[in-house]
């Protein structure tokens, strides 16, 4: 199905009092994602968001999810500095 989400995809929340976030998807479900952008909601404590709030980007950060796919351990550090390189990017500087 096109609408599914990915494993490693950077998602932007739409609703709620985190609207305007940047996260990347850790599980998928459903109905439910569970996501994390490494400073805030760590992947040890993910945020449950319905996937109805979120909205994908095209970008699929590869190696959180082949290292997720494979059951390797990732670290907030990571999500933290991929989404800092994705932002950055966003805004052109």
């Amino acid at each position: 199905m096109e609408n599914e989400f990915k494993i490693g995809q950077i998602v932007y929340s739409t609703q709620g009092r985190d609207k305007g976030d940047y996260y990347i998807v850790l599980t998928a479900s459903s109905k439910y994602l569970f996501v994390a952008d490494g400073k805030y909601k760590k992947i040890n404590k993910p945020k449950k968001k319905n996937i109805t709030h979120l909205q994908k980007t095209p970008v699929v950060i590869t190696e959180i999810a082949q290292k997720l796919s494979e059951g390797k351990k990732i670290n907030d550090q990571m999500i933290y500095h991929s989404l800092y390189e994705y932002k950055k990017g966003l805004k052109g500087v």
